[in-house]
């Protein structure tokens, strides 16, 4: 869908094109060129306001340089695990109080590009889990080796992890219309050799080493035991523990 046009107001001209690619359907289009029409006219703090996406971060994260994903791309969906009980220890892992997806910003600005990228295919991202304060990951090794499963620190579960430094991202793949999940042979955090990237077939396969092209493309590596976790080739310089939101 493309369109264009010869914009006036209070006396002053200008011409405009929008060329849109990717769409869903003719109407998602449509409404794209509706959308742009509206932020050119309008009056300008509304625009402001409409394009912001929530807050998440403050001094401290900002001062680490880690920044909001939602700002680069906010298309881009989010399911954060480790803020509710919904993950594989049953708990909400300390330091996440509140559902913030940070990265450093280089790690972010290309988890931008790769969901442009998955537009043009009708695909987006859902994101499960970005920068993960320190005393979270002593967290998934005390449970672990407190619940028998100590064999997964070392191979599934780091020591040290890349997410604390912000330079990790765990994700997924979605229908881009209505937020669906791709099929993907096995569930986040189902830390056996089922979650191992090439140890599924047919239509598991095929969205895994998708995701895996996609991300492979703008800077980002998989690890090969776990489908959904990528590491970027910026690394932050530090293992951070700052908290998401919590007051101390």
């Amino acid at each position: 869908v493309h369109e264009v046009a010869l914009l006036e107001r209070d006396g002053k001209r200008f011409s405009v094109a929008v060329l849109t690619d990717g769409n869903p359907s003719h109407e998602y289009g449509t409404q794209t060129l509706r959308g742009v029409a509206r932020r050119l006219l309008g009056r300008p703090q509304r625009a402001r306001q409409a394009a912001d996406p929530p807050r998440a971060g403050n001094r401290a994260t900002r001062q680490a340089g880690l920044v909001n994903i939602l700002r680069h791309a906010p298309g881009i969906r989010l399911d954060l695990r480790y803020t509710t009980q919904n993950n594989i220890t049953g708990a909400r892992l300390p330091g996440y109080c509140r559902p913030w997806a940070l990265l450093l910003r280089p790690v972010a600005r290309d988890l931008a590009r790769v969901q442009r990228h998955l537009r043009r295919r009708v695909h987006g991202l859902l994101v499960l889990d970005a920068y993960r304060p320190a005393r979270a990951t002593r967290a998934l090794v005390d449970w672990a080796r407190r619940t028998g499963r100590g064999h997964l620190v070392g191979t599934y579960i780091a020591s040290r992890s890349n997410h604390n430094l912000g330079s990790a991202v765990d994700l997924t793949l979605v229908r881009l219309r209505d937020g669906r999940r791709l099929r993907m042979g096995g569930g986040y955090d189902r830390l056996s050799a089922k979650a191992h990237t090439l140890n599924a077939g047919g239509a598991a396969l095929r969205n895994r080493l998708a995701l895996k092209a996609a991300m492979e493309r703008f800077g980002f590596r998989n690890y090969h035991r776990e489908w959904w976790h990528f590491d970027h080739r910026a690394r932050g310089s530090r293992y951070l523990d700052l908290t998401l939101g919590c007051e101390n």
